[in-house]
């Protein structure tokens, strides 16, 4: 008869089986405002930098930053706005910010805008949007700065969610009232964390940048914010 080899325990214990490489993490908190030109500019450069790391799982949280504090709720005349901030500079400030934003395949449409709005309600759509923020971002920017619409108009929000598939959340107060009391805890840490100009991104709690960097730039801070020691030094 034919012998049967029976292995040990021990040896059982030395046969393995492959296992799937964990996929590595990164967690971006993005201070931005929406009515930010940089801001959009960098998030077309991030999503540069990201596609040449398909590997990485990313989630993306928005952070809220006021490019204007003291916006009345109403909003103001978009070239009221700009005369009292920029005066006689703001054509040419603009003109270079259309010329960076080509770069990445922004056409904007500085022209289109009749109103600078406040953001705060803005904000706490973004937020509330959780992990789609980053994906409703874009048709907020898109309908600001391409379009010239009044985003803060509630019919042109409601037009924004269903553009980009989303149900508007006129329905769940509770969830938006949470999501303005995130946004006051975001103004408040942003001045903790001294950001006085956005974007500002901050990866894995661990390193930040300040700035519409480009992609390359940007790879080399997520590369850094993915090694395994740097886990163990937070930024925050």
């Amino acid at each position: 008869t034919g012998a049967v080899n029976v292995a040990s325990a021990k040896e059982l214990s030395m046969i393995t089986t492959p296992t799937e490489t964990p996929v590595p993490q990164l967690t971006i908190d993005l201070y931005a405002d929406i009515i930010c030109p940089w801001c959009y500019i960098g998030k077309k450069r991030l999503e540069e930098a990201l596609a040449q790391r398909p590997e990485v799982g990313v989630q993306v949280n928005w952070r809220a930053f006021l490019l204007n504090p003291s916006m009345p709720a109403q909003g103001m005349d978009r070239q009221a706005y700009l005369t009292a901030k920029f005066g006689h500079a703001a054509s040419a400030v603009y003109g270079r910010i259309a010329m960076a934003g080509l770069d990445v395949g922004i056409s904007f449409a500085f022209s289109n805008i009749a109103k600078t709005p406040d953001t705060k309600p803005i904000h706490s759509l973004l937020i509330a949007a959780e992990k789609d923020s980053w994906h409703l971002s874009e048709y907020f920017y898109q309908a600001y700065f391409i379009h010239g619409l009044d985003i803060s108009s509630p019919e042109i929000q409601h037009q924004i969610y269903q553009q980009a598939g989303m149900e508007f959340p006129h329905s769940q107060q509770d969830r938006l009232n949470t999501a303005s009391h995130q946004m006051e805890q975001d103004l408040v840490h942003s001045k903790t964390l001294g950001v006085d100009g956005v974007p500002f991104m901050v990866f894995n709690n661990a390193f930040s940048i300040a700035g519409a960097h480009p992609a390359e730039t940007l790879l080399t801070v997520m590369d850094a914010a993915l090694r395994p020691e740097t886990q163990q030094t937070p930024y925050i």
